[in-house]
């Protein structure tokens, strides 16, 4: 049902794509000209909520990505898992930049098969095309007329759900490519995926900040001059993820090697003077930086409730660990911002070591191609020692309703990668107390329906798959690749954010919560002469007891309006906060011997 549920397109087109290559290796007068169909899968951006706006302009001026089949994808795969099993012999040895590129550059015959193709339509790849240091992926500036001649397909403007002020160019029809170039390709961006706007954290409570004059919150006065509001009671700040995870006033960054970051999309700036007012108000219980090291992108602009809330607890779990804000350009530059930030990875030889990352689309919603690709890219961040985490959603188990009105769950990509962290939820029993922590059933989680189960986590989801109550099987594949991978807490989080206290919840605040705790982890290995953790869950799944077991809390979310409930929770890992939640110290023995 999954699979008719999600790929039945998909399955169509790879079928057309599959017997066009078998009549071609068939037929000794293939023409090499016929048109294919590149990705078996193509959303149109009508499907994700945006409004065709009308026919874009012949003379807009657009960017398309090119992604080039890599060599050695085989090797690549290989060295990804050896340095990032704690019991490889391999384990810690990453590569260069560099390095990597040799690894996966293209073969310069498929390199010159697309330029020449592009030279047709009269576009100059010297002139109008650049490739990040791999090689890997074609960057070009063209006209939509030259682009819609290129694709046969059309382009239209495309306004958000969310505001009509939002505007991006997408191609309204299915594009083709010729068979030959389809050898050589894996995907071209720019084309069908659009951002997925609608995703916002939840905000609670939202109450002005006066330097001047004191607030009340339940009876709790603060204000700016108010040493003791680092320890208000109510929701949750830095002191009280730093006291449950276990991570001492005295614990911070000492490494100058060592650097944290987080990736923020769609136009989310962040806020230097609130992050100093965050860190006056709630930084008094521990050593900490009040501004970020390096800012990559644009940051100018409206401030963004993510991209405050990643900045502002990243760097007071991480505390003292010089951090970097790594904006990809927003809306307005028509880009696919995930794709860039790719490129961008792609293209610096220097990049923090761990990235905190709060962005997803439905797997349904992507071409199978796009998806296998990007998890090439996340290899490639790998094998250089870099930890990417991301949020796993906040829709628990997820819903799909279907046009014939049946329903099931939505997992969410890149969560579902087996190459990524994927960092669930949890809150207290009570907003008041901190006593308890279970699980939010707004976690997101459950099984991909496209990416195998990776061996690192096959022995603890069996346990679950085993001794728990389930939902209905044919709403989940239980073969497949299992998230989340750990949690923290995702609720009643207080930021600052245009001089207002605001309180927050998502996976997108437990993310940076657990970025920070492991940046600390690189950050004492560093200091011990020891390399850096790199991709974590093999290092997770191998040691569960530096966890701790969340055993409590409501089944995950999925079709409220119908009788579908998401997972439940349980001892061990489970589909809504995976291993459990990071103990620092535990941690920390486990990551120095």
């Amino acid at each position: 049902l999954l699979v008719q549920h999600y790929f039945i397109q998909s399955n169509l087109r790879m079928n057309s794509i599959f017997f066009v290559l078998i009549a071609c290796f068939l037929s000794v007068n293939c023409n090499p000209n016929q048109r294919i169909f590149l990705e078996s899968k193509q959303t149109l951006p009508h499907s994700n909520g945006w409004t065709n706006a009308g026919k874009a302009k012949k003379n807009e001026q657009i960017n398309l990505v090119f992604a080039l089949k890599q060599g050695n994808p085989a090797l690549l795969e290989e060295h990804f898992w050896g340095c990032s099993d704690p019991s490889s012999p391999m384990y810690g040895h990453y590569l260069t930049l560099e390095e990597v590129a040799e690894l996966v550059r293209p073969d310069p015959r498929d390199i010159q098969e697309v330029k020449r193709w592009l030279r047709s339509y009269g576009i100059s790849p010297d002139r109008s095309c650049s490739s990040p240091l791999t090689g890997d992926f074609l960057k070009c500036s063209m006209l939509v007329r030259t682009a819609e001649l290129l694709l046969e397909t059309e382009f239209s403007y495309y306004t958000s759900p969310d505001t009509s002020d939002d505007v991006i160019i997408r191609a309204s029809k299915e594009y083709t490519v010729p068979y030959r170039v389809g050898k050589v390709l894996d995907f071209i961006g720019g084309l069908h995926r659009v951002p997925d706007v609608r995703r916002r954290l939840r905000v609670r409570e939202r109450i002005p900040l006066n330097s001047q004059d004191s607030s009340i919150l339940d009876n709790n006065q603060f204000s700016l001059e108010d040493d003791s509001y680092h320890a208000f009671r109510y929701g949750v700040h830095p002191d009280t993820l730093r006291k449950q995870y276990s991570v001492g006033a005295s614990v911070g960054g000492q490494s100058a090697n060592n650097s944290q970051a987080t990736a923020q999309f769609l136009g989310q700036h962040y806020s230097p003077t609130d992050l100093k007012e965050f860190m006056f108000l709630f930084g008094k219980g521990f050593t900490h930086r009040t501004t970020v090291d390096h800012v990559i992108g644009p940051n100018s602009g409206k401030t963004g409730l993510e991209a405050n809330l990643d900045v502002q607890y990243l760097m007071s779990l991480g505390a003292n660990v010089t951090t970097t804000f790594w904006s990809t350009g927003g809306l307005h530059e028509g880009q696919e911002p995930f794709l860039e930030w790719m490129l961008d990875l792609s293209s610096n030889t220097t990049v923090p070591y761990i990235f905190s990352v709060s962005y997803g689309d439905y797997e349904r919603s992507l071409s199978v191609e796009y998806m296998q690709r990007i998890n090439k890219e996340f290899q490639k961040a790998g094998v250089r020692g870099i930890s990417i985490l991301f949020a796993s959603g906040d829709g628990g188990a997820g819903c799909y309703r279907s046009e014939n009105g049946s329903v099931t769950f939505e997992p969410e990509f890149p969560a579902t990668s087996p190459f990524v962290t994927a960092v669930g939820g949890t809150r207290f029993t009570s907003m008041f107390s901190d006593d308890n922590e279970q699980a939010n059933d707004i976690s997101g989680g459950g099984f991909s329906a496209l990416f195998k189960m990776p061996k690192y986590q096959k022995e603890s989801v069996a346990h679950y798959l085993n001794t728990s109550k389930l939902p209905d099987p044919k709403h989940f594949d239980a073969t497949k690749r299992a998230f989340p991978d750990l949690a923290a807490m995702s609720d009643n989080f207080w930021i600052i954010i245009n001089r207002f206290v605001m309180n927050v919840a998502g996976t997108s605040a437990a993310t940076p919560t657990v970025a920070g705790i492991f940046a600390l982890l690189n950050d004492a290995r560093l200091a011990a002469g020891k390399p850096v953790l790199g991709f974590l869950n093999p290092f997770i799944y191998r040691h569960r007891d530096a966890f701790t077991d969340i055993t409590s809390g409501t089944n995950s979310e999925a079709c409220w309006l119908d009788p579908l409930e998401g997972y439940n929770v349980a001892e061990g890992w489970d589909p809504v906060t995976g291993m459990g939640t990071p103990d620092f110290s535990k941690l920390l023995e486990v990551v120095l011997s």
